[in-house]
Order: structure tokens, then sequence, then C-alpha cells
């Protein structure tokens, strides 16, 4: 049966000031020379007018009761008719293969696996008599090295699932989420190379295959933000998460709306999970304090806000703890993964998730 959300309606107020915690990536304003002017004296400049109109003002849902599963102020239709945040909540599935390796020659056996899985997925879905149904298809390295692989899979999913729309009306939608692959490059080369050119052809082929929904889980930054984070150095937690992160997000989420308005389908959006949920697993494994992953978690709202003024509208993905947040001040529906995931990570946070 469909979950549906009361009747209550959504009140959009306007009288909860927020914070300013964004900045506009690579902007700097020079310092007004001081009596004794140092000549590299800049400040970074954290009060940049925003991109988009919930930049730094008002909440988009400013009271707590109208922050509900299934409702957003905001919501998403997509070429089927399912109408993400309004009122229904849509389960989402996200699957991967048993351990194998995925080369060239064993590429014939990881497409019938995928076959197999997605047929039997929406063969549930349709007795189950599921509303609709979300789909993410998380690649796996190699297919994205290899984007021609990743297309191919994209091409089985979504035939798949025309085909049960056709055979019994299922309404789905295809999120495809890359790997941010730039990270195998040591130093990591953010903005050119064959890992980073790879990657969005795989977005650009599986967007103009049929996938309407395009996210990643980004990782600018993370070098800086993981030494930080073994050492318990809040200060390059912040830069890692803040200024690098901001950037690099400004600079990647500019090229996916670029694809997605190619091929007319959305940007939905980023997650900390490289940082936040990172700092979640070292808690849980009394690696590092629970209240300084906590704080981790929170400050990664700043970092995935940004794909957002970038042009994403959500769902955000699931394994973003910041999804809240980030519901709250956009109004774009959001994805969670929750404790009764079966991918959930052990966590309190699980608890709180399935509460709000």
């Amino acid at each position: 049966m469909p979950i549906r959300d009361s009747s209550i309606p959504i009140l959009v107020k306007h009288g909860l000031s927020l914070p300013v915690m964004t900045h506009k990536a690579d902007t700097v304003r020079q310092n007004l020379p001081p009596s004794d002017p140092k000549p590299e004296s800049h400040t970074l400049n954290l009060r940049a007018t925003p991109t988009s109109a919930f930049g730094s003002q008002h909440l988009a849902i400013s009271n707590p009761a109208d922050l509900r599963f299934g409702v957003a102020p905001k919501p998403l239709t997509t070429r089927q008719g399912l109408t993400i945040g309004g009122g229904l909540v849509y389960p989402e599935i996200n699957f991967t293969l048993p351990p194998m390796f995925v080369d060239a020659s064993t590429m014939p056996d990881v497409r019938v696996q995928y076959q197999q899985i997605i047929t039997g997925a929406l063969q549930r879905a349709v007795e189950l008599e599921a509303p609709g149904l979300v789909v993410e298809f998380e690649t796996l390295p190699p297919m994205t090295e290899n984007p021609a692989w990743g297309i191919e899979l994209t091409r089985i999913l979504l035939d798949a699932m025309a085909g049960a729309h056709a055979k019994h009306g299922l309404k789905s939608v295809l999120r495809i989420t890359p790997n941010d692959t730039r990270e195998m490059d040591r130093p990591p080369r953010m903005r050119s190379g064959p890992f980073y050119e790879a990657m969005l052809t795989t977005f650009d082929g599986c967007a103009a295959a049929g996938a309407e929904l395009l996210s990643i889980e980004s990782v600018g930054g993370k070098e800086v933000h993981d030494e930080a984070l073994m050492m318990g150095d809040l200060r390059g937690v912040i830069f890692g998460l803040c200024v690098l992160g901001v950037r690099d997000m400004r600079f990647l989420w500019t090229q996916l709306d670029r694809i997605a308005r190619k091929h007319g389908v959305h940007c939905a959006g980023d997650t900390a999970c490289g940082f936040g949920n990172t700092a979640m697993v070292l808690a849980e494994q009394k690696m590092i304090p629970r209240v300084f992953a906590a704080v981790v978690r929170a400050v990664s709202a700043v970092r995935t806000l940004v794909c957002y003024q970038c042009g994403a509208v959500g769902p955000g993905k699931d394994c973003g703890y910041e999804n809240p947040i980030l519901k709250a001040i956009t109004g774009f529906p959001m994805a969670m993964e929750g404790k009764t995931a079966a991918c959930a990570h052990f966590s309190p946070l699980g608890n709180i998730a399935a509460a709000t």
C-alpha cells in the first residue's frame, strides 16, 4: 500500500533567518590597504550574493511540522508521471554485483546479472502494487572508466523499466550515479585528465539513453578533509568542506547542469558521503569522538547545498545524511536511507532519519 502523508498544507513562511553559511566559490576580494599593507593580504568573501532564491535569507520549510516524508514545496515530476515530493513516498532501490571482477572478459556475465536483478526487482514492485519506483544505478569504477559499459548497462535497466511500464503500468525513473573517479589520480586531478573526461562522458551517454536523474558522490577537498578528520582538526575539516569542497562542487555541478539541460533531464543532487558518512563510521569504530562526527555531518550541508545553487532539483541522493537540512533550506524533495535500508550504516543516525 502506498504511504500517504496527512493533508496538513505546507506553509512556506519567511520569518526565520538563516546564518550565512555559503560563499561564492572562487571569488575573493582584496582587503582595503591597512596602515602597514601586505601585498598578498586577501580575505575570502563569505557573504557573497547567493545564486538562487534559497541562498541565504529564509528557509523554504520554516515550520518543523512541515518537514515530512513524501511532501516538498518544490516537487519533481518525471516523464512517466511520478511526482516526487507530491504526497507519496516512493521506494528507491539500489543494487550492485556479487563479488566479481569487472573487465572486458566478464562483461557478458555483468550484463546478465543486471538484467536478472532489475527484472526481479520490477516484478516484485508489481506484485506489491507499488505506486512507483526510483531505481538507482551506481556504476562501479570500471564502468565509469569505460563509459560504453556504464551506458550499455543503463540501457538494459531502462529497457526493463519501460517493459514493466508498458505491461503493468508501473511508473519508474532511473537515477544514474557514476563514481567520482577523479580521486584515482594521486594527487587528484579534479578539472582535467582521462578520469574526469570519462566521468563526464558516462553522465552524457547515460542521460542521452534516458536516465532522468543525475547524481554523484563527489570528493573535491577529500584529501585535505581525511587528514583533518583523523587529527580532530575542525579548522581543516571546514576548509576541506566549505572552501575546497564548495569550489569543486560549483565547478563540477556547472558541467552536470549543462549535460542535464542538453538532454532534458534533471540534476538530482550530490552527497557528502565521503566526508560526513566517513566521520560517522570512524566514530562508530571509536576512532574519533561522536560529537565531532556529528558536527562534521552538519557542516557538510554547506558543501552539498552548492549543487542546488547550480541547478539540481532533487531528489537528493539517499546516503546524504545532510538531506533534511537541505530540504528545509531548498524545498526540494530528498531521498533518505534511514535505519531500515538494507545498506544503511549501523549508527544511531538511522533512528533520527526514521523519526523525521
